[in-house]
């Protein structure tokens, strides 16, 4: 047993190391300080495992290694430098909520305070798209409750919470909402941080529902357009946002909104509200005071509700009374007109359609946007262009004997048999074609203005181009010359065209504004005016830079030419077509007209006139379409104004 023992357990001959040792216990002190000699020099050779490396590989391996490192050092550098503000901008929607603070919209009100547009409390749905859940079935329940409660379509708000710039911004999604539907909202979807109910302001027309035609003046309140978000987002405006879509309101959108204000708020990881980290107050929007007056606006549009009621044919027409020292605007009439409460808050499809399917179109502006021939309220201006160009003078007489003919076609005076000898006024007064044939076009013994030359005073004048009126959508009008005729038509100008040119009919086409601020510069003494609503003059200044128009200090024409063309217009009154103001309590002069448009329609009616005749304050402009006939439909109506201006006229300036 023991010698099997000796020979499993003892020490080979050989160690594995290559040493002799020996099994005797006389050496087992001097084998066993051998080996633990030998042993550390073994130690501390190196050991190889298995095979070396080959060179080759260990510099590809190193290559690698070394572009990896310098790729994530590059990464490092591009997300820790050149774009450290987007990521920080990044990291900041995740814990930042701005909301944008919209001011309280400024008032407008008429030139004795009254006010005519104000603000009115409503509740708005509001959602942050960025703490919407990001399951979309969750997303969908939380805009179905809303699409339910309000009754609005749910493909609306998520195109609103799609289209949404501002990931991190509360956004309207559902605005003028009933206090029932937002209690019912609060309860449904209470503890949902994503979506807030707010208080918001809706615009109030407070004299629009008993003065429709206010609407055309003041315009709306509406959502931006694609138009005007490209316009407006330098200013920071959201493709949500509500600014004025007309009138007023839209041509002084930055004077009303006021300045915005913007509170941050920093959240936890479920978007509740920890601190405000900044709080920007919003400034409210500056008053507007209109030239307009409440009473004046009234009496207006009363005398065109009446004319129309009274004549059947008439269903459109307009009313202007404007200062004729200034341009300021006192009323503005243009029937038929609009409630723009419509538009305010909630719009219905239904009466948005009614309106634009009413073949009356009550959304136009006819006073400065609606086109007809002047008829003879024209006759003014072409007096004074041909006294101030020499082709006349106050002595001349033309003789009137029904009409002028040219070859074979005749060209009649609207009264058989003539005016007789007809000087300028009288023309003026009797409004005698014949005279403004000659004058105009000419003939054989006589030589006239000629197209050109009229055109050129008509511009003088304002016409054939925008007025520079303080609201958006006002026509140019058309100021027609036989170079025109040709580009436009390929037609020859015949003299005939001239002849009815000159007597304010064919291609020549005016706005009711153009002749109401052509009467006023005539009534003034020849000075050029601009057309405006607003009575600010910090407002009105800032319009005037971002649509400047160069108005001419100089007169029109000279003192005396202007005072003989006002005689005549005063001659108007005293023995001609205007008589029916002979007894009024103020000296009126005017011009009335009858302008042809259609062979199977009634003509259209006008009445121009200014008052008083020495220093005149007013100026008062009516068309009515299809009236017939200005002395019969539209010196009515402008009674009827200037009557209620008389009776105001101590309280306006």
């Amino acid at each position: 047993m023991d010698k099997d023992f000796k020979q499993i357990f003892s020490w080979p001959d050989k160690s594995p190391w290559g040493l002799q040792v020996s099994n005797t216990h006389d050496s087992q002190v001097s084998s066993e300080v051998m080996y633990e000699e030998d042993a550390t020099k073994i130690r501390e050779r190196p050991i190889y495992v298995g095979l070396s490396i080959p060179l080759h590989r260990f510099y590809y391996l190193a290559a690698a290694l070394f572009l990896m490192i310098g790729a994530l050092m590059a990464r490092a550098f591009w997300m820790q430098g050149i774009s450290y503000s987007y990521y920080q901008a990044k990291a900041d929607s995740n814990r930042l909520r701005t909301m944008v603070i919209i001011p309280p919209r400024g008032m407008i009100v008429d030139r004795q305070g009254v006010v005519l547009a104000e603000n009115e409390s409503t509740f708005d749905v509001t959602v942050v798209p960025l703490d919407l859940p990001l399951e979309e079935s969750k997303r969908n329940e939380i805009l179905g409750t809303i699409a339910r409660v309000t009754g609005t379509d749910i493909a609306a708000l998520k195109s609103v919470v799609d289209s949404s710039t501002v990931w991190d911004r509360s956004v309207p999604l559902v605005r003028d909402i009933p206090y029932e539907q937002a209690i019912t909202l609060k309860i449904k979807l209470a503890g949902e941080q994503s979506v807030d109910i707010v208080h918001g302001l809706k615009r109030k027309y407070r004299q629009s529902g008993q003065l429709l035609s206010l609407g055309h003046i003041l315009g709306y309140v509406g959502k931006i357009s694609p138009e005007q978000y490209e316009e407006k987002k330098q200013f920071d405006y959201q493709q949500t946002d509500l600014v004025g879509k007309a009138g007023i309101e839209e041509s002084y959108e930055f004077w009303l909104a006021g300045q915005r204000g913007e509170r941050i708020t920093e959240v936890d990881a479920f978007g509740q509200g920890k601190r405000i980290v900044h709080d920007d107050e919003a400034v409210s929007g500056q008053i507007l005071e209109l030239s307009i007056d409440l009473r004046l606006q009234k009496a207006a549009e009363d005398a065109i509700k009446k004319s129309i009621e009274e004549n059947e044919d008439i269903k459109k027409g307009v009313a202007i009374a404007m200062d004729p020292r200034d341009g300021s605007i006192l009323a503005s009439v243009s029937w038929p007109a609009y409630d723009n409460n419509a538009f305010s808050g909630k719009v219905s499809s239904t009466v948005y359609a009614a309106l634009l399917d009413d073949p009356n179109t009550p959304l136009l502006p006819r006073a400065w946007a609606g086109l007809y021939p002047s008829g003879s309220t024209i006759k003014p201006v072409y007096a004074l262009a041909a006294l101030a160009d020499g082709i006349i003078t106050p002595r001349t007489t033309i003789l009137s004997t029904g009409g002028i003919w040219v070859s074979s076609r005749f060209f009649p005076d609207w009264k058989p048999g003539g005016h007789g000898l007809t000087d300028v006024r009288r023309a003026i007064a009797w409004s005698v074609n014949t005279f403004f044939y000659t004058i105009g076009g000419g003939t054989d013994n006589f030589t006239g203005l000629g197209a050109n030359r009229m055109a050129e005073w008509l511009y003088k004048f304002g016409f054939g181009e925008p007025l520079g009126l303080d609201v958006a959508g006002e026509y140019a009008g058309l100021v027609p010359t036989p170079e025109w005729r040709v580009q436009k038509r390929n037609e020859r100008w015949y003299i005939g065209d001239t002849y009815n040119y000159a007597i304010g009919q064919g291609d020549f086409l005016v706005t009711p504004l153009q002749i109401a601020v052509s009467t006023a510069e005539i009534a003034n003494g020849g000075k050029r005016i601009r057309p405006h609503f607003v009575m600010n003059q910090n407002a009105y200044a800032s319009y005037e830079e971002s649509e400047p128009m160069n108005i001419s200090d100089e007169p029109l024409a000279g003192a005396d030419d202007v005072e003989v063309v006002r005689l005549g217009m005063r001659d108007t009154v005293l023995y001609g077509s205007g008589r029916s103001f002979l007894n009024f309590p103020v000296p009126v002069a005017g011009k009335t007209g009858t302008a042809q448009w259609r062979a199977d329609k009634p003509n259209h009616a006008w009445f121009t006139a200014f008052a008083p005749f020495e220093e005149p304050r007013i100026v008062v402009t009516v068309l009515l379409e299809e009236g017939t006939e200005g002395s019969e439909t539209a010196i009515p109506v402008a009674r009827a104004i200037l009557e209620a201006w008389n009776t105001y006229s101590d309280e306006l300036p």
